[in-house]
């Protein structure tokens, strides 16, 4: 990491920290499944788990989605290290309880209030534990209704990971738009998260565009850091995760997270990004 980006991200922090009570800091951060048998031994969950809960820790999201994570051993890990402040929101999407991923969402308590949340499958049956679209994996959304506590001002925050296919990436995305209306009646301002498999030119993005604008575009400051980092393999890299908002919501600076950690120059073959965001 440079002189130029290290002195960027201190500042970024310090944008972070010192936050108005109408400002969030919002994450979205693939962690990388737990039984993934890796290459590296360093890139096992084991001996990277405390240098992902110390990125956490020095970064202080107000709002986290999590994308890959095991329910048991992963999920239960960051929810409960992190109990004392935040609140916790997720299920497992193999039965909707505690089996396999989990699209969990962190929230900071004393900023924000839950008003309602809920989880759906992206698949032809949403409201049941189910595969869908041609994926092999179940893939599923989490949302949350959240108020900032100092404003009263409310708004819908879904965190999601979309499918390998683009037939799945793009009627699971589709799906996703259709019950964000279902389950958003106020209008409230909309924050969509995660991890969506696809590059921003893809064609999956162009209804999604018309309603929603990617945080890492609008921003005045920025960077178009490749957010998937293979492991370093430079050539597989690729901006496949996202932060995207409605009208309602500014982006007032977007980060790729690309700090070393516990060590460890990668604490995932994918990097946190975060959005500074106005509601």
């Amino acid at each position: 990491m440079g002189f130029t980006k290290i002195i960027s991200f201190l500042f970024f922090l310090l944008t972070v920290t010192s936050c108005g009570t109408a400002k969030l800091s919002v994450m979205s951060f693939n962690v990388r499944q737990s039984h993934a048998k890796e290459v590296n031994p360093n890139d096992s969950w084991s001996n990277r788990k405390d240098a992902c809960l110390e990125m956490l820790k020095t970064t202080k999201p107000d709002l986290v989605g999590f994308q890959e994570a095991q329910f048991k051993g992963q999920w239960s890990f960051f929810r409960d290290s992190l109990s004392a402040a935040y609140g916790s929101i997720g299920v497992g999407r193999k039965d909707g309880k505690e089996k396999d991923e989990c699209m969990g969402i962190l929230y900071r308590r004393s900023l924000l209030t839950l008003v309602d949340s809920g989880t759906f499958w992206l698949s032809e049956t949403p409201d049941t534990p189910s595969n869908g679209f041609n994926e092999k994996y179940a893939r599923t959304a989490t949302w949350a209704i959240l108020k900032l506590n100092k404003s009263g001002k409310k708004f819908l925050y879904v965190n999601t990971h979309l499918g390998l296919s683009n037939e799945a990436r793009s009627k699971g995305l589709a799906l996703i738009r259709e019950r964000i209306k279902v389950i958003n009646p106020e209008n409230l301002p909309v924050i969509l998260a995660g991890d969506m498999n696809t590059t921003p030119s893809n064609k999956v993005f162009r209804e999604l565009r018309t309603e929603m604008k990617s945080a890492s575009e609008i921003a005045p400051v920025t960077d178009d850091t490749k957010t998937y980092n293979a492991w370093g393999n430079e050539k597989k890299a690729a901006v496949i995760d996202y932060i995207w908002i409605t009208d309602g919501i500014k982006c007032l600076e977007y980060h790729t997270d690309t700090a070393a950690y516990g060590g460890h120059q990668l604490i995932s073959d994918h990097y946190p990004i975060i959005a500074i965001l106005k509601i």
